[in-house]
């Protein structure tokens, strides 16, 4: 996942997720620094919304059924 700010470009890698007092905590490294991103369940309802647009459900199944890199 790349994160874009005006100031910078970070690569996030997510390599861990967990529900913990009511909030999805989704842990991983940024560039090379250790990182949260925690979402309420309002959020995460939100997120969920955007997500289904045809457009992002088609990049979903063309991801599940295409061949890997090596």
């Amino acid at each position: 996942m790349l994160v874009k700010t005006p100031a910078i470009k970070l690569g996030v890698e997510v390599r861990d997720s967990k529900v913990e007092e009511g909030k999805l905590v989704l842990s991983g490294v940024a560039n090379a620094m250790p990182c949260t991103v925690e979402m309420g369940g309002e959020e995460l309802v939100k997120l969920a919304g955007r997500l289904m647009r045809p457009s992002v459900i088609g990049l979903v199944l063309r991801s599940i059924f295409a061949k890997k890199e090596k």
